[in-house]
């Protein structure tokens, strides 16, 4: 399927995210765009979503950050500068947010060669939320880094419809 929002430099996306794990854990960790469009994007405990519009040609779409236990445990720890055992919930949807916010900017940067484009606020998506916005989208890209523990997936989305 051709991309709807064509990704003019895949090398400063992966380096902008490389980047942004960097300071928000403080690890170095690498990213890559999925060469396949079959990377297995299941829901996860930590599964943010940032709509965006371009205001130029009304196209809608929004970035999905996938991130899993470890991870958000470790950039939780990393920005408050406490150990895992003392963080709350609270901790790791604000870190996870904050996730969101940081890759979206940096997806979104390359997503047009306009500077009109229009962010929401990053949420946690529910079950719910998540299985609508998979009905109700088409993956344009798909970034990912790997490690031992845990994936971690930015997802590029373009949506044909809103949910009802």
């Amino acid at each position: 399927m051709p991309r709807l929002y064509p990704c003019n430099n895949v090398e400063q996306v992966c380096a902008g995210l490389t980047k942004a794990w960097e300071f928000l854990s403080g690890q170095e960790r690498s990213f890559a765009l999925c060469e396949t469009q079959e990377a297995a994007l299941g829901f996860t405990e930590f599964s943010y979503f940032m709509p965006l519009k371009l205001s130029q040609d009304h196209r809608t779409g929004g970035i999905g950050v996938l991130i899993e236990r470890p991870d958000a445990l470790g950039v939780a720890a990393h920005m408050f500068g406490v150990d895992t055992a003392c963080l709350q919930d609270a901790d790791l949807h604000d870190a996870c947010a904050e996730i969101c916010n940081l890759f979206s900017d940096c997806v979104a940067l390359h997503i047009s060669d306009s500077s009109d484009i229009h962010m929401g606020l990053p949420f946690l998506a529910s079950p719910t939320d998540y299985a609508q916005i998979a009905a109700c989208s088409s993956v344009a890209s798909v970034y990912v880094s790997n490690t031992d523990n845990a994936q971690l997936y930015v997802v590029e989305y373009h949506i044909f419809s809103q949910p009802h």
